[in-house]
């Protein structure tokens, strides 16, 4: 989840007050390894345009803001497409909460409300990376921030054996960057809010408590 200002709500437990953070770009693709920000609209420029993409929206929580010390705790996958008309058009979600491993630190619980408790009879990132790498596939991941996300689930990916396929992520902070340049907040509830869409703001993988 996000703080204020659009970054990683665990950020703002690290660094110095007003320490300035690089906005991220729209868009990104993976090249020789490494996330390259690109400016809009040039991805639509390339192979396919955007609208005919298939995409997959994905969000975790975890157990801390650096994904080589950290793992995920749990993870929410949408998938979706854009019909003729240009309508967003939803295919299929999953979520699920993860067992780290490790005991999560209360720093960690009091953000996303996710105990060790909770966890304990969750499967393992690694019993689940396989379905989880299939429901990616070779999609545009779409994240708020979505180089933190990513981070993330490339790293239990590697843990657990399996290569991502996805190259390239589309960021809904970087776009509304664009889209509203005068916002003074791009909070993901804030700014569903500001733009009048409906949003369910708790800071959980699909909004609301996973079922017991």
């Amino acid at each position: 989840m996000t703080d204020e200002k659009g970054a990683p709500l665990w950020a703002s437990l690290f660094g110095e007050p007003g320490e300035a953070r690089t906005p991220p770009a729209p868009w990104y693709k993976k090249e020789a390894g490494v996330w390259k920000g690109l400016s809009w609209p040039l991805p639509a420029c390339d192979e396919e345009p955007w609208e005919e993409r298939h995409y997959v929206a994905l969000d975790v929580e975890t157990t801390g803001l650096n994904a080589e010390l950290g793992n995920i705790v749990e993870i929410a996958l949408v998938r979706f497409f854009f019909d003729e008309e240009g309508a967003l058009s939803e295919e299929d979600r999953f979520s699920a909460l993860i067992n780290p491993g490790v005991s999560i630190p209360v720093q960690a619980s009091r953000i996303h409300g996710i105990t060790d408790a909770d966890v304990a009879n969750a499967p393992l990132f690694r019993d689940m990376a396989q379905k989880i790498a299939e429901t990616c596939g070779q999609r545009v991941i779409v994240g708020h921030n979505v180089l933190f996300d990513v981070g993330f689930l490339e790293k239990e990916f590697e843990r657990a054996g399996i290569g991502a396929e996805f190259q390239e992520c589309a960021d809904t902070f970087g776009m509304a960057k664009l889209a509203f340049p005068s916002m003074l907040s791009y909070n993901l509830g804030k700014l569903a809010f500001a733009i009048g869409l409906q949003s369910d703001a708790q800071h959980r993988a699909l909004g609301t408590p996973s079922p017991a």
